[in-house]
């Protein structure tokens, strides 16, 4: 059951002082925060720049003020680097505007997470970053969640990364639990889908991700890593780590006091952990909305 703490941020209590939580507010509460918030001068100035690029872009439709929570997060996390926090935020939209296969509203993916395909982990790594789960295993059954509701659920749960400060300050750290990958699930990926995960995860999200870690990896990954790898640009490679079930390989760059035990940790996590983010996620649901409201409504390059 979602709760709420002191600062009515929601949260899901797991228990022994454990909880999953994304530390803002829910959509509506925060949009009234937003609106009510003071502007710093350099950010108002900020603001306006950011406005005059938008413009330069005919096609390009997003509202530039305090009220929405992506350009604020973008110019945030740029230190108001208003060149920086524009080109990142337009490369996203002209990707969802060439690529509409993956902007599902959170409604259609919620079983994603339900399932526990897709999850936060209660605590951070000892460097703050924030770890992500992402389960393409035995439990995935295509014929129930495809691969497209699947990867849009990623773009969703990468988007609710956006809101936590946690992520903002430190990044994050995704873990591919491949366990049980069958040709069944390989045969759905193509060029295409993988090309967009790839460019979802380096050029659209100002989190930055400090290395994608994939764990119980055998023979049939190895078919799909070599599908996906042309994909990945250099630096993305330089950030990729093969464990298989070498726990210790695994301990070397996340600690084992943030992992449960599947993963060679010491967090015991209930049996309720696994969908715990898609009972949270539904109060933040007006942020991805909202998301997906703006973008190009022609072609980006047009005058």
């Amino acid at each position: 059951m979602v709760k709420f703490n002191e600062r009515n941020h929601p949260f899901v209590d797991l228990g022994d002082g454990l909880s999953i939580c994304l530390n803002r507010a829910a959509y509506h509460d925060d949009k009234e925060l937003r609106r009510d918030a003071a502007v710093s001068e350099e950010t108002a100035m900020a603001l306006t720049e950011f406005r005059r690029l938008v413009e330069t872009n005919r096609n390009l439709d997003v509202k530039v003020d305090q009220n929405n929570w992506t350009v604020m997060l973008y110019l945030r996390c740029y230190d108001n680097d208003v060149k920086r926090a524009f080109a990142l935020m337009d490369y996203g939209y002209r990707l969802l505007h060439r690529v509409t296969d993956y902007t599902m509203p959170y409604a259609q993916v919620r079983h994603v997470f339900e399932e526990g395909l897709i999850r936060y982990l209660p605590n951070c790594d000892e460097d703050g970053a924030v770890v992500f789960i992402v389960e393409m295993s035995r439990r995935w059954n295509p014929s129930k969640i495809s691969l497209q509701q699947f990867i849009a659920a990623i773009r969703v749960g990468g988007l609710a990364l956006m809101l936590n400060p946690d992520a903002q300050r430190n990044g994050c750290k995704v873990l591919f639990d491949v366990d049980g990958l069958s040709m069944s699930h390989v045969s759905h990926f193509t060029p295409r889908s993988s090309n967009f995960l790839f460019d979802l995860i380096e050029k659209c999200t100002p989190i930055v991700t400090k290395g994608m870690h994939t764990v119980n990896n055998g023979m049939m990954y190895n078919v799909l890593f070599a599908i996906l790898k042309p994909f990945m640009s250099k630096d993305l490679r330089s950030k990729t780590y093969m464990h298989g079930k070498n726990w210790s390989s695994l301990a070397k760059h996340i600690s084992p006091k943030c992992l449960p035990p599947q993963y060679g940790g010491t967090m015991e996590l209930p049996d309720c952990y696994r969908p715990a983010l898609g009972k949270l996620l539904q109060h933040y649901e007006g942020y991805f909305t909202e998301y997906n409201s703006y973008g190009y409504t022609g072609n980006p390059d047009g005058k």
